[in-house]
């Protein structure tokens, strides 16, 4: 039985080895599990998906459906072992588990690891970080300023310094590895310039390279695909790393393709891993300007939760304060254009883990300056759990262009940006966690009741009365601006007669909406008003002969088939 990767999920894997994966999950549960190729990336690799269910108790597209993905960002790693956990998890605890049991018999997930193959295996074999795939863009060239690259052939890209009596940066007193601001007063002391490792683009018709006016240059590979989706896309110069035109990566496309032919999709995650924190609606404009309070009821109950099972806080995309929109998201392009409520979970929290509160902060000062004070505390921190392989000793260097300097500090990819191996297991069970609950709120339609009565005095006429339940939390419309945007389809009923003709009523009837367990109505401060939750539809049937039957099938997009067989004759 396959159990997992071979060495646990303590590694992170090249898009070949995730294929490897993904095909001996599929293999193994053939029963549960079906992985498909949606398309080709960039770089002609294929775009894998899983598809999650028991066949054997409906079809995926008949079950309300979960979309979770890894990798729009080509250095966040973290998020396609979240992903692959997630599927071994549900497969392996499928039979052996109630509740993982529960969620493929009752759900579809649909599971997409890695968005950017292209990009990942580039981060995993080479020293360099990038935002998505290794494309130059905006420019073919690179642009003037200082690149990142690893000078010292250490395979990693560090940082460098060098002295300079005008210099920004002076050694901690509480640990020379350390560098900290010079105070505004200081002088008479050793200070010193710090850049990112890197060589400097410069033309020599420019005049001789002053290193005292040395910039970071614009990133070479800048491409964002998760700011290219087609809601309020915006071009480079409002969106950096937008493309030319939405969708013009192909990976994303495939992505929008995927998610249009699964009408059943009621929920999108889209992990990626710096901060430790999730981005919640509203992503490219105000709360405010909203005709409904979608992002202020169920969906904050939702959030909530998040921030309750990952003991991790929340933060809006689009920021009040500064009106700082996020434009083209995929979680935008869901939600404003669906109705589809969506999440981005950023997994990883170096200054968590190194015992650093940051509770009760905002946005700005989550991600603001750290004081020394923390920043020693993250140095104990690698030295006791990292056994010192997160900093880098300061060493001599002489650059080919700046001279003598010093190689060293913090390294970022499997620091900063993505979580140590180590720590993957216990971050993909967290995580896991929550979209199973999330999954599990999810509108699912049941038949509550099915009858049949005599009708009248003629023996063969019956009444066939059939009542239609949303179990789920989420209503069957799952937002109010999936119904602004005219794609929530209501919930439909169709009766379809084996040995009996229909006398009155249509043989397909629609319910409308129905709420499920919605908090959104009812303000704390009023006594509780029963949601209609259930929907009836009635038929006059004729039986032609013996043994007549009648199949009853509720169907809605978002919450699923139900469906039931009951006999017509025989019981008056």
């Amino acid at each position: 039985m396959f159990e997992g990767p071979a060495e646990g999920f303590t590694r992170y894997l090249r898009p070949h080895e995730m294929e490897a994966e993904l095909r001996g999950l599929a293999t193994a549960y053939p029963a549960l599990a079906t992985l498909e190729r949606i398309g080709e990336s960039g770089e002609d690799r294929p775009l894998w998906a899983m598809t999650l269910t028991n066949g054997a108790t409906g079809a995926a597209g008949d079950k309300p459906a979960l979309y979770i993905d890894g990798n729009h960002h080509a250095g966040e790693v973290t998020g396609e072992m979240v992903c692959l956990y997630t599927i071994w998890q549900l497969l392996t605890g499928h039979g052996r588990d109630t509740a993982l049991t529960e969620l493929l018999d009752r759900y579809t997930f649909y599971i997409r690891p890695i968005v950017s193959p292209d990009g990942v295996e580039f981060y995993l074999t080479t020293p360099y970080t990038l935002r998505s795939t290794p494309q130059p863009y905006p420019r073919a060239n690179r642009a003037p300023g200082l690149h990142p690259e690893d000078i010292d052939g250490d395979g990693t890209i560090a940082q460098m310094r060098f002295a300079d009596p005008a210099g920004e940066w002076r050694v901690s007193d509480g640990d020379s590895r350390l560098l900290v601001r010079r105070r505004e007063d200081e002088r008479g002391g050793t200070y010193y310039r710090l850049y990112t490792e890197g060589q400097i683009v410069h033309d020599p018709a420019d005049g001789p390279l002053d290193l005292m006016t040395i910039t970071n240059a614009p990133a070479y590979w800048g491409l964002d695909f998760n700011r290219s989706y087609p809601h309020n896309w915006q071009p480079e110069y409002r969106q950096s790393g937008a493309g030319p035109y939405p969708l013009y990566p192909s990976e994303t496309r495939a992505g929008v393709e995927y998610i249009l032919a699964r009408p059943n999709i009621g929920a999108i995650v889209n992990y990626h891993t710096n901060g430790g924190f999730c981005f919640v609606l509203p992503s490219s404009r105000a709360l405010g300007e909203y005709p409904h309070d979608d992002l202020t009821g169920d969906y904050r109950l939702l959030s909530q939760k998040f921030a309750e099972l990952t003991d991790q806080p929340l933060f809006q995309s689009y920021t009040e304060a500064t009106k700082t929109a996020r434009f083209g998201s995929m979680m935008d392009w869901a939600y404003n254009q669906f109705g589809i409520f969506g999440w981005v979970p950023e997994l990883w929290d170096m200054w968590g883990a190194a015992g650093v509160d940051r509770t009760g902060q905002d946005f700005a000062k989550f991600f603001g300056g750290r004081t020394e004070e923390e920043q020693l505390k993250l140095l104990a921190w690698n030295d006791s759990a990292l056994s010192g392989k997160g900093f880098i000793p300061w060493h001599a260097f002489n650059h080919p262009q700046l001279g003598p300097v010093e190689i060293g500090g913090w390294t970022y990819k499997f620091t900063t940006q993505n979580a140590p191996p180590a720590y993957l297991p216990e971050i993909c069970e967290r995580h896991a966690r929550w979209t199973a609950y999330l999954a599990r709120t999810l509108p699912t339609l049941t038949i509550a009741e099915a009858r049949v009565e005599p009708f009248g005095d003629d023996g063969r006429l019956r009444r066939v009365v059939v009542r239609v339940r949303n179990d789920g939390f989420l209503p069957t419309n799952l937002s109010q601006q999936a119904i602004l945007t005219k794609t929530a389809r209501p919930v439909e009923i169709t009766l379809t007669l084996t040995g009996a003709t229909i006398v009155d009523g249509p043989a397909r009837q629609r319910l409308g909406h129905l709420p499920g367990r919605s908090v959104r109505a009812v303000p704390s401060w009023q006594a509780p008003t029963p949601t209609l939750s259930s929907g009836e539809a009635r038929w006059i049937v004729r039986l032609d002969g013996d043994g007549a039957t009648a199949e009853v099938a509720a169907t809605s997009p978002k919450a699923g088939t139900a469906r039931e067989t009951i006999s017509l004759a025989g019981a008056y």
